[in-house]
């Protein structure tokens, strides 16, 4: 029986890299157009309605659920604490990093997050700790979204995703791939029972959204308080963050200059 349940699960963790193997490799068939990492893409947003509503749902949520918890947990827990947590789930993300990495063939960048990961599990405690930034390994923000972006795949329409907030559709294919990756995730394929399973999971998103939402604790409220239609507001910010993302943060002048210097060497 033992044996049994151990192929199972085998089985199962072999299934899951196939699939996301699979969809990788059918994005990378389909791409059939030039990388478009300078251009900056414009919001397109035909079911605007549909996405109000689910905005409008997710900001009572955030009203009345998150921004109370968010606030409770930035003003009652230890500063350390709250840091700590922070590194721990950045420190989760390093497979997400490293296929979106390979992917893009910023092998620089994989020996930074694989130094990182390699120093914050150890040294850092489970990634309690980030010891690698203060060695100089920076973090490079990527994900597989961006992975397929660098590639020219279109973001196509905007969509507003539930309790998850802002996304295209090639950004919800980016978090698909994401999931998959994500090492919370493997805990379902573990020997433990599926009430331990279901809280582990449960109970590390939670702590990850709360967290996430104490970090934007002001910038929410003074996007609020300063914009005229808010919907319209999240979205700009939204397309802004992911160019800044795909172009590593440099401006038009300077991805033109690299690519003229590519060009002559």
């Amino acid at each position: 029986m033992k044996t049994t349940m151990k192929t199972l699960r085998g089985a199962l963790r072999l299934s899951r890299v196939a699939c996301v193997l699979s969809v990788v490799s059918g994005i990378v068939l389909c791409v059939a157009v030039s990388p478009a990492r300078g251009e900056s893409e414009e919001p397109y947003d035909p079911i605007e309605p549909v996405n109000r509503a689910i905005f409008d749902f997710n900001d009572s949520v955030d009203e009345y659920v998150l921004e109370p918890v968010g606030r409770a947990y930035r003003d009652n827990l230890p500063d350390a604490v709250q840091t700590g947590i922070g590194n721990f789930f950045e420190n989760l993300r390093y497979p997400s990093y490293l296929v979106s990495d390979i992917f893009q063939g910023k092998f620089e960048q994989v020996l930074d997050h694989t130094g990182r990961f390699l120093i914050n599990t150890t040294v850092g405690i489970g990634g309690l700790i980030d010891f690698a930034s203060e060695w100089g390994l920076p973090v490079h923000d990527e994900d597989f979204g961006i992975a397929l972006a660098y590639h020219g795949v279109p973001a196509g329409p905007y969509l507003v995703l539930p309790i998850l907030g802002p996304s295209s559709v090639r950004d919800g294919v980016g978090r698909i791939v994401d999931g998959f990756l994500d090492p919370i995730g493997w805990v379902g394929y573990s020997s433990l029972s599926a009430g331990t399973k279901a809280a582990i999971i449960a109970g590390s998103l939670g702590v990850k959204l709360v967290h996430t939402r104490a970090g934007l604790l002001q910038a929410v409220e003074t996007a609020k308080e300063s914009s005229v239609d808010y919907y319209l507001f999240v979205q700009g910010a939204y397309y802004q963050h992911r160019h800044g993302v795909l172009t590593d943060g440099k401006d038009e002048d300077e991805l033109d200059g690299a690519g003229d210097s590519s060009a002559n060497e």
